[in-house]
């Protein structure tokens, strides 16, 4: 996959030594304060995002196919550390990242904020396909698990698909069964109970991200009495460090 370069000097020598894995709001925390003390970093995004705006350090648009084509970013941009603070479900990108940074000697850190506890009645699934095949015949069902899971909730049995998406770009067509509905986060409760409530949904699905700003669609769920299935967050590499916040993360590359 070819990168893409979204700073000011696109043609920039590749002499950053933290490489940081964004996709997470604290990655965009983590950004802001190395650029203010002078660290050297670059960053790497798997797709652009709409919801946090630009990074404040110099990033690029690509995700590793394997891990030799891993090994070789790292060596050829010299890196020396990974602050890996890419989005809690890309578990292929961090698995790949901390074998490519054992394999050459390079410094590895996950940032993961704490997931919610997910206690009954709520209902707990591996993936979004076990989800999907949860779903109630004849169920109307939101979804905040982005567009890009679609096809893994087919066959869908129950009556509708409400899928949240931040715009409506031109895209390919959405099957029968999936309609969008658009908004930015952060959203309210209460916004999140009025639109469960416009949609008469009755089963909401979401992934287990952690934190506070996405947290209001499960507030509101669960006050409503919706039938809700939580994702659970896969696991961060086998051995590898972990870091609850971006104040941690910080303080973990100060060490290095």
């Amino acid at each position: 996959m070819s990168a893409r370069w979204l700073g000011d000097d696109c043609s920039m020598e590749p002499t950053s030594h933290i490489l940081l894995i964004a996709g997470s709001a604290e990655a965009h925390d983590i950004a802001t304060r190395i650029a203010q003390n002078g660290q050297r970093m670059q960053a790497i995004l798997r797709a652009p995002e709409r919801s946090f705006g630009p990074l404040a350090v110099a990033s690029q648009i690509w995700a590793p196919a394997s891990l030799e084509d891993m090994k070789f970013f790292l060596t050829q941009q010299g890196i020396t550390a990974i602050c890996d603070a890419g989005h809690g479900f890309d578990s292929d990108v961090s698995d790949l990242a901390a074998a490519a940074a054992v394999d050459l000697g390079v410094a590895y850190a996950r940032v993961l904020r704490p997931v919610w506890p997910v206690d009954l009645p709520l209902l707990r699934a591996g993936s979004v396909a076990d989800a999907g095949a949860l779903v109630l015949p004849g169920a109307r069902v939101f979804a905040a698990t982005g567009r890009g899971t679609v096809a893994q909730f087919a066959p869908f049995s129950g009556a509708r698909l409400f899928l949240r998406q931040n715009s409506p770009n031109t895209r390919s067509a959405l099957p029968d069964f999936v309609e969008p509905v658009f908004g930015t986060p952060p959203f309210t409760v209460a916004q999140e109970i009025a639109l469960f409530e416009q949609l008469n949904i009755d089963t909401m699905i979401c992934r287990n991200v952690g934190g506070a700003p996405s947290r209001p669609k499960l507030d509101a769920a669960r006050e409503m009495g919706l039938r809700t299935i939580v994702i659970d967050r896969p696991a961060p590499p086998t051995g590898a460090q972990v870091l609850g916040s971006a104040q941690a993360a910080l303080e973990w590359l100060d060490t290095l």
